[in-house]
């Protein structure tokens, strides 16, 4: 009868042991999930917003650029000192998604009379291969290089301009990566410093942009808060999975920033709905204003009669 009793408390000890191993699991996997493709699928709602509104005026395309630098460098510091799988996929996929907004945000784009930004693609024929051969894509793109003018970098008119120059990058990452040696440990601490200054930079473009523009309608609310979500998540997936320290403060700073951009969208929601209802108010005071002076004038025109 005491064996039985052993057995029975051995065998319930041992299945909650095996519930237990099997939830941790299932939490780990789960986690691994959302940290692969939250940082990404948040943009789709700003996508979203891009598509309902027809205009990308508020957004900053900047933003692109900083984040897609970052995640770059990010992807060759993991070559040279191994960080855990999933933030390596986890950047992939916003890169992804970062060249998807800047195909809707050129979409979405109002243009401006007599800008200074001229599409290379449709006004330089000369630019463009005859034929598909890598010779003359080869050749098209260094004439392109050439053109590239400072002040015009990052406001080109088409997206394929923003695509080359990102190539462009790339290309030149790998070739320092090949010249000092991915496993040199001054050249790849140095890429995870930048990649590191980067991230904590990312939502710092929207800030300015928002402003100067001074509205936040165009910004994707959802999107900001799972900036704020996420970047939290990542302090304690960092922290829990011992990931370099790069990675664990330049998830506090951007939490830092988050918390700006919020405060400044809460700031300006809140002053554009004073200034709409000053605005409606105004335009009420005006519409009885005339309607009294019409009045005035009938009873001006009744008493000459």
């Amino acid at each position: 009868m005491h064996n039985q009793t052993l057995i029975k408390t051995s065998s319930f000890i041992f299945s909650r042991e095996r519930i237990m191993t099997i939830i941790r699991y299932l939490y780990g996997i789960s986690l691994d999930l959302f940290m692969t493709f939250a940082p990404s699928l948040n943009y789709l709602f700003q996508a979203q917003k891009f598509k309902q509104t027809k205009s990308s005026k508020g957004f900053s395309i900047f933003l692109c650029l900083v984040t897609l630098l970052s995640h770059t460098l990010k992807v060759f510091f993991w070559f040279g000192k191994k960080f855990k799988f999933t933030l390596l996929f986890q950047s992939i996929l916003v890169i992804n998604m970062q060249l998807y907004l800047i195909h809707l945000c050129i979409k979405y784009k109002e243009l401006k009379e007599n800008s200074s930004s001229v599409s290379l693609l449709y006004n330089n024929k000369n630019l463009l291969p005859n034929k598909f051969k890598l010779k003359n894509c080869i050749k098209s793109f260094m004439d392109w290089t050439k053109t590239l003018n400072s002040t015009l970098i990052w406001k080109w008119n088409t997206a394929i301009e923003y695509y080359k120059f990102y190539f462009l990058i790339i290309f030149a990452l790998s070739t320092t990566s090949i010249y000092f040696g991915i496993n040199n440990i001054y050249y790849i601490n140095a890429i995870g410093i930048f990649s590191l200054f980067l991230e904590m930079l990312c939502t710092l473009p929207q800030i300015i942009e928002l402003h100067k523009s001074k509205n936040p309608n165009n910004i994707s609310k959802i999107m900001v808060f799972m900036w704020f979500s996420g970047n939290i998540l990542k302090i304690y997936y960092n922290t829990v999975n011992k990931s370099p320290m790069q990675l664990i403060i330049g998830s506090y700073i951007q939490v830092f920033f988050n918390v700006i951009l919020i405060s400044q969208m809460l700031y300006y929601y809140c002053f554009f709905k004073v200034r709409e209802l000053e605005s409606i108010n105004s335009i009420n005071s005006d519409e009885e204003e005339e309607k009294e002076t019409s009045k005035l004038k009938e009873q001006q025109i009744k008493e000459n009669n």
